[in-house]
């Protein structure tokens, strides 16, 4: 064999094996995997509400106080953790005016409309009062996302109706009328 070739042949043997040998060193790195805490909630409406337009039109006759608007919905994003904050809930009151008399406030919430994943909440089952309380309306929120605007989350309907107590048409007052803020919040348990 020449020179040439034996280096070739010693190139090849070392190229081989050199690497080999390199191969029982072991090297790494670490990589840190992070889900964020998320904890996200918007209330949208495409118009402003405005309860109990109605008129008499016939002198003698009642005024028909039950007017619902269902423009309003609630999104959100959520990211728990299973052991430090298993799931959330959205609670709703009144934190600005009140509910003139003569007159109640009622709230409603329909099932998520599925146009987000996860395990999205459970709406209140009926129709309930709205106070200055706190009120659940979605209970057991898990990592979910609804989709944002109209259309997605939950659907949010608001009656204004006659109040069942007695009187409750002779404390009728125009002046009473009155703006409310209303407040929704998402909590951890």
């Amino acid at each position: 064999m020449t020179t040439i070739y034996k280096n070739i042949a010693l190139f090849l043997f070392l190229l081989v094996f050199g690497n080999l040998s390199a191969q029982d060193n072991h090297e790494g790195h670490k990589i840190d995997l992070k889900i964020p805490e998320v904890a996200l909630i918007n209330v949208y409406s495409n118009s402003a509400i405005s309860l109990g337009n109605t008129t008499v039109i016939e002198a003698g006759k009642s005024i028909n106080i039950e007017d619902t608007n269902n423009s309003v919905w609630i999104n959100y994003s959520s990211i728990v953790g299973s052991q430090t904050q298993p799931s959330r809930d959205i609670t709703i009151r009144i934190s600005e005016g009140s509910v003139p008399a003569g007159v109640k406030l009622y709230v409603k919430v329909a099932e998520d409309m599925g146009a987000g994943a996860g395990a999205t909440g459970k709406p209140m089952s009926n129709t309930q009062e709205l106070t200055e309380n706190p009120l659940t309306i979605i209970t057991d929120i898990g990592s979910a996302y609804t989709g944002a605007g109209a259309n997605k989350g939950n659907n949010v309907q608001y009656t204004l109706k006659l109040s069942d107590e007695p009187n409750a048409y002779t404390n009728l007052d125009f002046d009473q009328s009155n703006t409310l803020v209303i407040n929704y919040t998402l909590t951890d348990n």
